[in-house]
């Protein structure tokens, strides 16, 4: 990632300067060189004056650098695309990421393949729960994003299905879609057990930085239902 830096930051560099400044070996730099190429960075090589190890900037989206969590944004955006109806450039929209996603540095992208297992994605919800289902609060989203991608607790005040109002709290280790209905697969923190909750039915999110946790595939499972339809966004 330094190398990869160093090419944004200039027009066009050495081998010998690149080593200097990461303090490694050119040998070391033609290595890192070769790796950047195969996962698709367009880096040339030209000898003589005028010449050098350069950064083609013209196809500079393969130099965007985007979080964990926005390259699963971008995955689940696009399987959820390809799933309600065959639109125009689908393929080529999951030919390009499965490009983005095999450059990714290799902790990158053991991260967004954990984060991907914990997100279900299921048919379109039936036209009975789409003619009930309300909007979210405005502030759930982003609250809920940093307590799932974060491993933190979150509380709400939540509306059963039959009415019933309640203040829980939750480690919030799976997602399932059921658009345009999701829902929050959870462990309830007080009662130890797992428990399903409606996107829609939920009020006054917070994040609880003191409840920590860590993914449970087990719990995960349990709750997804029973199906080939219903698959993890890793596969």
């Amino acid at each position: 990632m330094e190398l990869a830096d160093l090419l944004r930051g200039s027009d066009a560099t050495t081998v010998g300067t690149l080593a200097a400044q990461l303090e490694v070996s050119p040998r070391t730099v033609l290595r890192d060189l070769a790796t950047l190429r195969e996962r698709g960075m367009p880096i040339t090589g030209e000898a003589g004056p005028g010449g050098g190890i350069r950064l083609e900037r013209e196809r500079g989206v393969a130099a965007v650098h985007l979080a964990v969590t926005e390259v699963v944004a971008l995955w689940l955006a696009a399987r959820l695309s390809r799933e309600a109806s065959d639109l125009p450039w689908g393929e080529a929209a999951t030919s390009a990421l499965s490009k983005l996603l095999a450059s990714l540095p290799p902790a990158k992208a053991s991260d967004m393949r954990v984060l991907c297992r914990r997100v279900i994605v299921g048919p379109p919800s039936s036209s009975t729960i789409r003619a009930g289902a309300g909007l979210p609060p405005p502030e759930l989203l982003r609250i809920f994003e940093e307590a799932f991608s974060g491993g933190f607790g979150l509380a709400f005040h939540y509306r059963d299905r039959e009415g019933r109002e309640t203040n829980r709290k939750i480690e919030p280790h799976g997602l399932l879609v059921n658009t345009p209905v999701w829902y929050v697969l959870a462990r309830d923190v007080e009662k130890g057990e797992p428990r399903m909750f409606r996107m829609d039915r939920i009020a006054r999110p917070r994040v609880v930085r003191r409840i920590e946790f860590r993914p449970d595939f087990e719990l995960i499972r349990s709750q997804i239902p029973e199906g080939p339809e219903w698959r993890s966004l890793a596969g």
